[in-house]
């Protein structure tokens, strides 16, 4: 019997252990999934919360094409880190705005395994400034796209599914809302694959 079986069939007794009747001797065995064969749903993705650096000390900043301050993340077009003085995050203390002064992009690679699943999934919002009109995005996420909008202040949740081709994938946002200073929020985002 290992240490495992001795554990899961004995009762702490002082400081000893008791062993319990009809436990399963050395022969018994205890069935246990091979690691390889149950769904780890393992976090590929850095930084989905853009907890990883404390950004300024106002209500949000605007980070420029090319800005390293958000580590994990490729700034492509401006975009704003929002504080929870701001707007509430879903997850954390900051949150993105896909929108700093116009329409923005960012963007990570994340490492995936040729012909594996994985599940983008993070949360949107409209932020502050443009709590209630219809503001819109697109997510590039390893080689499928699509398009999202939403024209609420709460968070909603939105997940997109993807068979990986290359051994690092692309997750990119970008805001379709152009001319205005304010977009959607995103926050908490996850991409989980075996």
């Amino acid at each position: 019997m290992n240490g495992k079986q001795l554990l899961r069939c004995s009762a702490v007794v002082g400081f000893g252990f008791f062993a319990l009747t009809a436990c399963g001797g050395p022969d018994a065995v205890i069935q246990e999934p091979e690691l390889g064969n149950v769904e780890q749903g393992l976090n590929v993705a850095s930084n989905g919360s853009f907890e990883n650096n404390a950004i300024g000390n106002f209500n949000y900043v605007v980070l420029n094409a090319g800005s390293t301050a958000l580590p994990g993340w490729t700034i492509t077009s401006g975009i704003k880190v929002m504080k929870n003085t701001y707007k509430t995050p879903q997850n954390g203390v900051q949150s993105i705005d896909l929108n700093g002064l116009g329409a923005g992009s960012l963007y990570q690679d994340v490492p995936t395994v040729v012909g594996a699943g994985y599940t983008v999934s993070f949360y949107v919002s409209n932020s502050p400034a443009c709590a209630t009109v219809s503001r819109s995005a697109t997510i590039n996420y390893g080689p499928s796209s699509a398009s999202f909008s939403n024209t609420s202040a709460s968070w909603s949740a939105r997940s997109y599914v993807f068979n990986a081709t290359s051994t690092t994938s692309r997750i990119q946002l970008t805001s379709t809302s152009g001319g205005v200073g304010c977009g959607l929020a995103i926050d908490n985002l996850l991409v989980n694959g075996p």
